[in-house]
């Protein structure tokens, strides 16, 4: 079927090419004419084309009315099309139907599908399921998960708090922390606020720093000219 689609290019190619060309090159208002039905314009008068035009004409437009059926487009007159372009047309939209069924698209008709198909369907929607689970994004449906992914899941999640924790950034459940995780994210909160506190920020907490680390501080803000937060 791509090798039809090929040759089908090609000859359309074959045909709108010199037609064009004559159409540039023949004096008006003839050229004009031919032009417009060329492009399908509305100026168009088909009586005024020679018979090699018009059937060359009639040619392009089915070769449009074609592409606009494999594509889905709603210009399509399925009509017009022979009966191998209506299996090739047929055997497109299959296969885009069973695409949009394996991406979880809206556009998709299970009942088109082959029980085959609805196989690797049900596979494909665990396997996003699952990919939408760890990272929290998308609506992730446990009851989905075999036992080997919950683990996972459970594991990657933690992993997030974790990180979250750490960098103080995004939603942070201590509670969902080890006890040596907590003492690794509170070091980790008090080496970020020292960093403020030397750079002179207003997020800089004073009462979380040591006495060594206060004369540190003043150190450091003497010498770029500002005092330590009150």
């Amino acid at each position: 079927m791509k090798i039809y689609r090929c040759f089908f290019y090609v000859a359309l190619a074959a045909v709108f090419v010199p037609l064009q060309a004559a159409a540039q090159n023949i004096p008006s208002p003839h050229a004009e004419n031919l032009q417009n039905c060329l492009e399908g314009f509305t100026g168009c008068d088909f009586a005024r084309l020679s018979p090699q035009e018009k059937q060359a004409l009639q040619s392009i437009k089915q070769g449009s009315n074609f592409l606009d059926c494999f594509y889905g487009y709603s210009d399509c007159n399925k009509k017009q099309l022979t009966a191998e372009q209506q299996q090739e047309v047929a055997s497109a939209r299959r296969i885009h139907n069973l695409q949009n069924c394996m991406d979880g698209l809206a556009e998709c008709a299970t009942t088109r599908l082959t029980a085959e198909e609805r196989q690797q369907v049900a596979r494909a929607a665990l396997v996003r399921n699952f990919q939408t689970c760890p990272d929290g994004t998308g609506a992730c449906d446990p009851s989905q998960l075999s036992p080997a992914e919950k683990k996972q899941v459970a594991e990657a999640t933690h992993y997030n708090n974790l990180q979250n924790c750490l960098e103080g950034l995004g939603e942070c459940d201590r509670a969902q922390l080890t006890s040596e995780e907590q003492q690794e994210v509170a070091l980790a909160a008090h080496s970020r606020n020292l960093k403020e506190c030397l750079n002179g920020s207003d997020f800089c907490d004073p009462a979380q720093l040591t006495a060594s680390e206060q004369r540190e501080v003043a150190v450091a803000a003497r010498g770029q000219g500002h005092k330590l937060p009150d």
